[in-house]
C-alpha cells in the first residue's frame, strides 16, 4: 500500500496535535510542571531527543517524519497507550501505558 503525500501529511499532522494534547493530559505527574503539563523541554529531556524535534513535530507547517520507536518513547514517557497517539480525536482519559 502506497500513502499518498495528503496521507503521510495527515498522519503527521494527527500525531504532531496529540503529543500536543496528551502534553496536557499526561498520565504522569512526575514530569509535569507546577502548572499540570509537560513542557516540551521537559519531554524532550525525559526520551533524550531535542525539543527541535518535539517542536518540528507539533508545528503544522513542518513535516517532521518519526519512528515508531520515537512514539513509544513519547508514550511511556507520558504514561499513555502508544494507539492514543494515532487517534483523530484524543481521549480525555488516556489508558495508561503497557
Amino acid at each position: 500500500m502506497k500513502y499518498t503525500n495528503k496521507e503521510k501529511k495527515d498522519l503527521l499532522m494527527i500525531i504532531g496535535k496529540n503529543i500536543n494534547y496528551y502534553r496536557y493530559h499526561s498520565n504522569n505527574t512526575k514530569i509535569m510542571n507546577d502548572k499540570g503539563f509537560v513542557t516540551i523541554e521537559k519531554l524532550a529531556e525525559e526520551i533524550d531527543s531535542s525539543p527541535n524535534m518535539l517542536y518540528n513535530l507539533t508545528a503544522k507547517n513542518v513535516e517532521q517524519g518519526v519512528s515508531i520507536v520515537f512514539i513509544d518513547k513519547l508514550a511511556r514517557a507520558l504514561d499513555i497507550s502508544l494507539y492514543c497517539f494515532f487517534l483523530k480525536e484524543p481521549l480525555t482519559n488516556p489508558p495508561k501505558y503497557k
